[in-house]
């Protein structure tokens, strides 16, 4: 396995994109025939990013399908929410700025990256999006793929899409983010996945759309510490104003006054700890209960030493990523009642309201003691009763199972198969009455069935 954060491992840059094309050219000698099933994912938004939870999400669906036999190809560009988030790339790519485009393979994914000279999005030039399109075209001109898989809904998304759809190549959109007001952006879109069905009802009451739900991709061997766990802290991960700072200030200096035992850790991503402080008027000293620490690459040890994990979001989580990668070390959340949280914890955790305003002025402490006590009770509860914090423990992981990447990648598999086959000539039909009719009258004849048993087992 590479090590993305490993510079000498992770790029191999091209020398120009006509090599791109010429690699990929059908008759030349290296070529080879490949028959996998095959995914093209174009977005300029890195997914390489490591401080990104949706970076993260895309690339474990991409790896999880590379591992089913797909081939996997990532086109995108030096473009990341954070700065930091890009990093380990731009040290990789520091003695070859001058070309235009990198490659990279991780995982089993292949990756072609597109050199921008800022890392915002909105600053892409006019000549690095043609260099991006010029290259797209590429790829469908001589490796076609099976799908084209993407998010976003600027000009160069519509374009990608519009052109994937006059070749006749299904786009499927990835939607985990509640701001898309334009129903015109998915005109060329196939099939719309997401991650939880609270996103899914939101859309289809917006915009009356169908998504499939497809859950989190989570590789367990990347997140579950194989050591024991010892969980000595409250973890709340990336200290930005959409993820709820304000919230959390103002509970943690509640909490060193009323439970000083309890210890919180913060782990800083893109929201910055001193930023936040600055904004919302805190001092250090109001915090003798907080440990900080840097964005991590690896968070196997953070989760070894979480009791339980706060996520007082203030926006629509639409599946905040964390959640499920701590279930899968049976560490229960508190969290907000925004967007998909409450559905994918389930009973592995709690989930409390925060007041409306506070969800509007993000940048201000809104939250009263009042508002902050049932958070506060919930942990001294899981502090101090250990019978308690096993019961919840054990829920987390029981919850968190069904986000194992192996698990989703099926239900991946399953959501886009029927526009894939439609698009190749072959015809899935849409059940009919008869179909419909038969498919209920064998559900009742199954719960009729296990009706008689449980009957045998009383008598």
């Amino acid at each position: 396995m590479t090590n993305i954060n490993d510079p000498e491992s992770t790029l191999e840059i091209a020398e120009a994109a006509e090599q791109v094309v010429q690699k990929a050219e059908p008759g030349a000698e290296t070529r080879a025939i490949d028959n996998r099933p095959s995914i093209l994912f174009c977005c300029p938004g890195s997914i390489l990013e490591i401080t990104s939870g949706a970076a993260l999400s895309l690339r474990a669906i991409l790896e999880s399908l590379a591992y089913k036999g797909f081939r996997a190809v990532a086109l995108q560009a030096t473009i990341f929410d954070s700065e930091q988030g890009g990093e380990h790339i731009m040290k990789a790519g520091k003695s070859q700025t001058d070309k235009p485009i990198w490659r990279s393979e991780l995982n089993g994914v292949e990756h072609l990256i597109v050199k921008t000279g800022s890392h915002v999005r909105r600053f892409m030039t006019c000549q690095e999006e043609e260099t991006y399109v010029n290259l797209f075209r590429a790829e469908l001109a001589h490796r076609r793929p099976d799908m084209v898989f993407l998010w976003g809904g600027l000009v160069l998304e519509r374009t990608i899409m519009r052109e994937a759809r006059d070749a006749n190549i299904p786009v499927v959109f990835y939607l985990v983010n509640e701001g898309y007001r334009d129903k015109s952006v998915f005109k060329d879109v196939s099939v719309i996945v997401t991650d939880t069905h609270a996103t899914a009802s939101l859309y289809k009451e917006r915009h009356d759309f169908n998504c499939q739900v497809i859950g989190k991709f989570i590789n367990p061997e990347e997140f579950v510490p194989k050591v024991p766990r010892k969980p000595d802290f409250i973890t709340f991960i990336n200290p930005s104003f959409e993820k709820g700072v304000s919230v959390f200030m103002p509970l943690a200096k509640l909490a060193s006054k009323v439970c000083p035992e309890v210890k919180f850790l913060v782990v800083q991503s893109r929201g910055r700890w001193p930023n936040a402080m600055q904004v919302l008027k805190f001092e250090p000293t109001d915090f003798p209960n907080v440990a900080i620490i840097g964005h991590q690459t690896d968070m196997r040890p953070v989760y070894a030493s979480t009791r339980a994990l706060l996520l007082p979001s203030l926006w629509h989580e639409s599946g905040a990523r964390v959640i499920a990668e701590a279930q899968l070390n049976g560490i229960p959340i508190l969290a907000s009642n925004t967007g998909g949280s409450a559905e994918l914890i389930g009973e592995g955790g709690k989930v409390f309201e925060v007041p409306e305003e506070a969800r509007q002025k993000k940048g201000e402490v809104i939250v009263t003691e009042d508002d902050l006590m049932p958070w506060i009770e919930e942990i001294r509860k899981l502090w101090n009763d250990n019978d308690y914090y096993e019961a919840l423990s054990a829920k987390a992981a029981t919850s968190g199972k069904q986000h194992d990447s192996a698990i989703s990648a099926q239900r991946f598999v399953k959501a886009v198969s029927a526009e894939v086959l439609n698009s190749k000539g072959i015809k899935v039909p849409k059940p009919g009455v008869a179909q419909v009719k038969q498919a209920l009258e064998k559900k009742r004849a199954d719960q009729a069935a296990r009706n008689k048993v449980r009957k045998v087992r009383k008598g």
